[in-house]
């Protein structure tokens, strides 16, 4: 894809991720696999289908040649997706500054901040390495700003860029901007664990946007309530924030769902169907399946759901050998020592389960590392029981996911403080995350559930789940960005 035919956009999304990275296979070939996470089910679609350029960070030796090689060529990457071809701008930072940006203050501070949990006592000073985390800020923006068309779109994602949208107005000020928190967003009380000058350079990056977006207004409202803490002047009714340039940014909500369609599609797909046939013959065709597929990550509280499954087999000892729990936790981040400390903490913790209750033929516990998209796909289809209980998510598009691949009418249990619980309460059985013992009870409920009880449920998940896909989130957002 030419840099001077395609790379002046109308639209342009950044993100830390792209919708691939390249790879090399047991072979040593270079290969490309779809990008972990939700973010990439949304953004893909959304962009495949309007047109447009993706800006996003070179995450392996792979995608970092190729960085090079095409920013040499004045060529983006051209990327292939079900809804159609995107562009791909690879950025290759400096790995010190990266390390900064992504490791130390992203992944380390923010990200466990906007979550509600601790932030790790190893972690780095942020100080130390602010100024990593602010030069990529500013690689992203003079990206944004060298392939944005003249008076152009630029909708910029999540807790990574958070600077940058300030830094894309100073640029490029002809520019329409958008910043979207795809996380949840802390409560004043737990977003001043951060130093103050940290907290207004945030804000202050956020609001360099002309719109300052998040997916429930639970998430909105406290970002709000932030802003009013650092004195800035608030207007509720509008949902508007005055930076300190004097300008007014709109604060907005767009609480995004999963394409039916297309999911339906790749659920039908050969290998997705294989999966399924495997799966099966692991536990048995007679077996009952409480699920769950997410990241290795604190915030997903994999060690409280496989406790509450282990107090459900405590409590009912009648359904042992007759019900599984199918865990699909792909690793994450396992350069970080958090992460690498609770992957071997689920592991044991699943061993544990296994060796206490299971017998010769029956494995209580079926944990799965690798990801695989289609494997996870494969297993929602076969669930009975979608578990779904993370201490905080921005949104949780499995709970979504879940509900439309669904081929055995799934009961979920999602955690309250999940985004999607906004849009899915109807149809679910709501928890509290850090009940194991509430877990237990709802993972037998589920399973008890008439049959024309789920089938209702699960018809009102699906209502729920599909009500803004993200073809129609785009067109929402540009419509209240450009109107």
């Amino acid at each position: 894809m030419d840099m001077g035919r395609e790379g002046r956009a109308r639209l342009v999304i950044a993100a830390n991720r792209g919708p691939v990275e390249r790879r090399r296979d047991a072979d040593g070939r270079v290969v490309r696999q779809r990008g972990a996470g939700g973010l990439i089910a949304v953004l893909g679609p959304a962009l495949a289908s309007h047109g447009g350029v993706w800006v996003a960070s070179a995450l392996t030796d792979e995608d970092r040649t190729a960085a090079r090689e095409l920013r040499a060529a004045g060529r983006l990457d051209a990327v292939d997706l079900p809804e159609g071809e995107i562009g791909v701008r690879l950025l290759a930072h400096d790995p010190e500054d990266y390390a900064s940006y992504y490791g130390a203050v992203s992944t380390e501070l923010l990200w466990f901040v906007q979550h509600h949990l601790p932030v790790p006592a190893s972690g780095a000073d942020p100080r130390a390495h602010w100024a990593g985390y602010r030069r990529v800020n500013d690689g992203f923006a003079a990206a944004c700003a060298e392939a944005a068309a003249p008076g152009g779109a630029v909708l910029l994602q999540d807790y990574h860029l958070s600077l940058a949208p300030r830094r894309l107005r100073a640029l490029r000020p002809d520019v329409r901007s958008a910043h979207f928190t795809m996380t949840p967003w802390a409560e004043p009380d737990r977003f001043e664990v951060l130093a103050a000058d940290v907290r207004r350079e945030l804000v202050g990056g956020l609001l360099g946007a002309d719109l300052v977006c998040f997916l429930v207004p639970r998430w909105a409202q406290a970002f709000l309530g932030c802003c009013e803490r650092l004195g800035l002047a608030v207007d509720r009714e509008r949902r508007a924030v005055r930076g300190a340039d004097g300008r007014w940014s709109r604060v907005r909500c767009f609480p995004v769902g999963v394409d039916e369609g297309a999911l339906r599609e790749r659920a039908a797909a050969a290998d997705v169907r294989a999966h399924e046939r495997q799966l099966r013959k692991s536990v048995g065709e007679d077996v009952r399946l409480v699920v769950r597929v997410d990241r290795m990550e604190p915030s997903k509280n994999i060690l409280r759901g496989l406790r509450g499954f282990a107090r459900f087999l405590e409590l009912h000892p009648e359904q042992h050998g007759r019900v599984a729990h199918f865990v699909l936790a792909y690793a994450s981040r396992a350069e970080l020592a958090a992460y690498r400390t609770l992957a071997r903490q689920v592991t044991g913790l699943a061993e544990e389960i296994n060796g206490r209750y299971g017998t010769a033929s029956w494995r209580p516990v079926l944990l799965e590392t690798h990801n695989d998209f289609g494997r996870g796909l494969a297993a929602m289809a076969q669930a009975d029981v979608l578990v779904v209980n993370p201490v905080r998510d921005g949104m949780n598009l499995v709970a979504k996911e879940g509900a439309v691949v669904s081929r055995r009418d799934l009961a979920l249990v999602l955690s309250r403080h999940a985004g999607a619980a906004d849009d899915l309460a109807e149809g679910c059985r709501l928890v509290d995350p850090f009940d194991v013992g509430e877990l237990a009870e709802a993972i037998g409920e589920g399973l008890a559930l008439p049959a024309a009880e789920r089938a209702a449920r699960l018809e009102r998940l699906r209502k729920g789940a599909v009500a803004l896909p993200p073809e129609q989130w785009l067109r929402a957002a540009l419509a209240e960005l450009v109107p």
